[in-house]
């Protein structure tokens, strides 16, 4: 557990950091493939930025959601903490953040930017879907460090000590399952399979590709859907939130089932990375136009 880096004048918090690394060389890897993938680089880069919006504010969002019924039970307590200290209460209501609510808030700043600039959406989507799992296995690598999400009480092999955490003190009372370290490697592994299935398809011909716009978005959220309803049995923060024997992430996972399987059929799209055809460099568009 490494929470934070001591740069003498400052105490850098590692979570963004690692997680910021992982971005930039998907960031990287993304524009070199745009290219071959039919998309503009500048589009590639643009819209991940509105994407990168809409992850904060999705992920903070969903995050304070869970914390509102504690807020709303004990509200003069908050309303005492927040006249003491403004700073710890918004720290309490907005000081995490939840990844189903930044990949939420990712896909609707990436719809945004397609809707503005009036740029096709499946494109950046199949392009984009082989890297979510590759960043955040580096943001569970920065949880693992910073101490939050961690596992259940666990004393078998591979088991972990944190040391003594003010903020999260039960967290060193008692050996951990290492849940962070374990999801960022499944994440790898994702990553691993999707782009390998999506540069096969982009090595192909047109006529020879065998995945349709959306699908592997939908090989994705099937897997991690699994993976995550799985994974929360091994949570010991339970603070994130439950309805009945289900955590908030569970309860979104079982919402998220319906749109995995639509994009996974995707019967009636285009094949991926569809490109339309040209004509001597001029669109059919235009030559409609000068038919007229």
């Amino acid at each position: 557990m490494l929470p934070y880096i001591d740069l003498g004048f400052a105490k850098l918090p590692l979570y963004g950091p690692i997680f910021m690394i992982g971005a930039v060389i998907a960031v990287i890897i993304i524009r070199r493939l745009a290219q071959k993938a039919g998309v503009e680089k500048s589009d590639a880069l643009f819209a991940v930025i509105y994407g990168m919006i809409g992850l904060v504010i999705g992920a903070k969002l969903l995050y304070f959601i869970t914390k509102l019924p504690v807020i709303i039970a004990k509200f003069d307590i908050y309303i005492d903490l927040f006249k003491a200290d403004y700073t710890k209460a918004v720290d309490f209501a907005f000081g995490g953040m939840v990844f189903y609510g930044g990949l939420i808030g990712f896909a609707l700043g990436l719809l945004r930017y397609c809707r503005h600039f009036k740029i096709p959406v499946w494109g950046l989507v199949d392009l984009y879907t082989p890297f979510l799992p590759f960043v955040h296995g580096f943001g569970r690598i920065g949880c693992f460090c910073a101490g939050c999400c961690y596992g259940i009480e666990y004393n078998g092999p591979l088991k972990v000590h944190f040391p003594y955490n003010e903020v999260v003190p039960q967290l060193s009372e008692v050996s951990r399952f290492p849940v962070q370290l374990v999801e960022a490697g499944l994440n790898f592994i994702c990553f691993a399979v999707l782009i390998t299935l999506m540069k096969k398809d982009m090595n192909r011909s047109e006529a020879d590709r065998k995945l349709k716009q959306g699908q592997l978005c939908g090989i994705y959220l099937t897997y991690y859907l699994i993976v995550r309803t799985l994974l929360e049995f091994l949570r010991g923060d339970a603070v994130r939130g439950k309805i009945g024997f289900l955590s908030t992430s569970q309860i979104i996972s079982v919402l998220l089932i319906l749109p995995a399987v639509l994009l996974l059929r995707a019967k009636n799209r285009e094949k991926i990375f569809f490109v339309p055809e040209k004509t001597n460099d001029i669109t059919k568009t235009q030559i409609s136009d000068k038919n007229n």
